[in-house]
């Protein structure tokens, strides 16, 4: 299967010879979740502005359907309609007076009118579930809020793929839940997802695949069970596995959960496993 979006032997320096990218290579399967995995100050920010074009490498290129990224005004236009990105804090990102008018910059920006980017900004708005919002003053919106209108302009555009920069951080607990759920129905969707985290256990959640991330390189990428549940793999990057997982481990190892049992992704993952203890111990 061709990568709907990939990166070879990527390398790039701040100025001042900032080393952030080395030798990095990365492929992204259509429709899947992706988590690039690694601690602060890996590079992972830097990667995802690579991945949609706001920086270009020092040396080696990011390749969208196969095909080499176009760095020219009407080739980045191209890209960033088909991979969007939200960054890490949405007031980065939200400049607009209301909500709808911020959502509809970017399919106004692809050249709609304003009756179509208005049918893309309304779709968006419901598709995050804050059409009530639509024109609340973007000053006067909660961090959940704010996120959520970030993610909505982002889906306006109707892109393949979008990157999402620590999409959970500065929410709390039930805002992180609901973000999770909304980014697994677009999912559902089909839209392809890459999302950058140093949380271990966003990424058992909600990761399809993970590329675990360190120093400005990749080390390794693969299904998310596989890898999270791996703890001399973690370890490499200064990880540990999430702590669902090490109860799996643990409890699989002392005969409480069937072998070979799909890696639990959730405390109901688990449970669930657990229940089916007594038929697996008896046999």
């Amino acid at each position: 299967m061709t990568a709907v979006l990939s990166a070879h032997d990527l390398h790039y320096a701040y100025p001042g010879e900032v080393s952030a990218l080395r030798q990095l290579s990365l492929d992204i399967a259509p429709g899947r979740k992706m988590a690039i995995l690694g601690p602060n100050g890996a590079g992972k920010s830097t990667l995802l502005l690579h991945l949609n074009g706001s920086l270009r490498p020092d040396r080696g290129e990011v390749r969208l359907a196969g095909q080499p990224g176009v760095y020219s005004r009407r080739g980045l236009v191209h890209w960033r309609s088909r991979v969007a990105l939200v960054l890490q804090d949405p007031d980065d990102q939200i400049f607009a007076a209301t909500v709808a008018e911020d959502v509809s910059f970017g399919p106004l920006n692809q050249g709609l009118s304003e009756a179509a980017a208005a049918l893309r900004v309304q779709a968006a708005l419901v598709a995050l579930g804050i059409e009530d919002l639509a024109t609340r003053s973007t000053h006067m919106l909660s961090g959940g809020q704010k996120k959520r209108v970030a993610i909505a302009g982002a889906v306006a555009m109707e892109p393949e793929i979008l990157l999402l920069d620590e999409p959970t951080a500065g929410l709390d607990r039930e805002g992180a839940d609901q973000l999770i759920a909304l980014l697994r129905r677009l999912g559902q969707r089909g839209m392809t997802l890459v999302f950058s985290t140093h949380d271990i256990e966003l990424a058992l959640a909600l990761a399809d695949d993970v590329a675990l991330f360190q120093n400005g390189t990749v080390l390794v990428q693969g299904e998310a069970g596989a890898l999270l549940s791996d703890p001399e793999l973690l370890a490499t990057a200064g990880l540990r596995p999430p702590v669902l997982i090490e109860l799996w481990l643990g409890a699989t190892k002392r005969g409480l959960c069937p072998p070979g049992t799909r890696t639990p992704q959730s405390a109901d993952d688990l449970l669930a496993l657990l229940s089916a203890a007594p038929l697996s111990v008896a046999g």
